[in-house]
């Protein structure tokens, strides 16, 4: 059995993981080969998922189309020239449940450790901690201790795992894409800084205060199939949120958030969220992510969630 994450990354370090990641959502299967040696990447494919295929969610079965996946999945293997081997899944966010918690203290011992967050998950979230897998890092903050825990269900890893199985790849590590964002983001002197990441059906955000994570919010679209969110009531909910977001830390932690990073997976979101923020928050910079690799723009939004993993 894996670990559900093998750690949540410390960015100051460069960790080791499969030079294949992939990265599924609800419309789009992605991945990039990366040679550590050559130091690029190699390889890449960008590959759009008819509706109905895949339907994340936390607590239900994701892979409604598992014959259509899989051929997607094939073709995106064979472009990376993959024939096998460990690999690294990003997986949907609306898989996962996140929480920044802090503690006075927390004892040393890893099990004593587990059986705390596992009794505080109990009270979180309505299913049997024994059901889930999870993972955390421990972080010490102003005196007291925050951790940064991120869970899912057992059978939902397990629908994605059997599925590269079966195609010969060993899904070693699982990660969540708006964490790997953390390394391409360009801090400011003060350090506070907000992630943006917006897919199709969701946005989720993560505050970086004082150069650390300390608080993850998401927001699923409502998927009406008879009347659908437009792109601009998506636009809304997400720069709303993000206000309210910014808002919130300037009352709670009383530091003020000086630039916004924003991913847009759905381009036609993407200016028109930023021509929003600057409107209602004219202080507030905004930052495009992009990578240090020769992709057009657009395809190094829809694969910095990949390149943060690997850079």
């Amino acid at each position: 059995m894996i670990a559900f994450i093998d750690r949540i990354k410390d960015y100051l370090s460069e960790p080791v993981f499969p030079p294949a990641v992939f990265h599924l959502t609800r419309t789009c299967l992605s991945g990039i080969h990366y040679s550590k040696k050559e130091k690029k990447v190699t390889a890449h494919f960008i590959l759009p998922l008819m509706t109905g295929i895949l339907e994340p969610s936390f607590d239900k079965k994701n892979i409604q189309n598992a014959a259509a996946l899989e051929k997607t999945l094939r073709e995106g293997k064979a472009k990376l020239g993959q024939d096998g081997g460990a690999v690294t899944l990003l997986i949907p966010e609306i898989c996962l449940r996140v929480f920044v918690l802090t503690f006075d203290s927390l004892p040393s011992s890893p099990a004593e450790r587990e059986e705390i967050l596992r009794w505080r998950l109990n009270k979180l979230v309505p299913f049997k901690s024994a059901d889930m897998r999870i993972s955390y890092d421990v972080l010490k903050s102003n005196g007291q201790v925050k951790v940064l825990l991120a869970l899912a269900r057992a059978d939902v890893v397990r629908e994605y795992e059997n599925l590269f199985s079966r195609l010969g790849l060993k899904v070693r590590t699982i990660g969540m894409p708006v964490l790997n964002l953390v390394g391409l983001v360009r801090f400011e002197k003060s350090g506070h800084a907000m992630i943006v990441n917006m897919e199709e059906d969701y946005v989720s955000l993560l505050a970086v205060l004082d150069g650390e994570v300390s608080l993850y919010r998401f927001k699923p679209f409502l998927q009406d199939s008879q009347n659908p969110m437009s792109p601009l009531q998506k636009m809304d909910q997400i720069v709303n949120e993000i206000e309210n977001t910014v808002h919130f830390i300037e009352d709670h932690e009383k530091k003020k958030i000086g630039v916004v990073w924003v991913r847009a997976a759905v381009q036609r979101l993407d200016g028109g969220t930023a021509s929003a923020l600057k409107e209602r928050l004219p202080s507030l910079k905004v930052a495009e992510f992009s990578a240090p690799l020769p992709l057009r723009s657009q395809d190094q939004q829809l694969l910095s969630p990949l390149i943060g993993q690997v850079l």
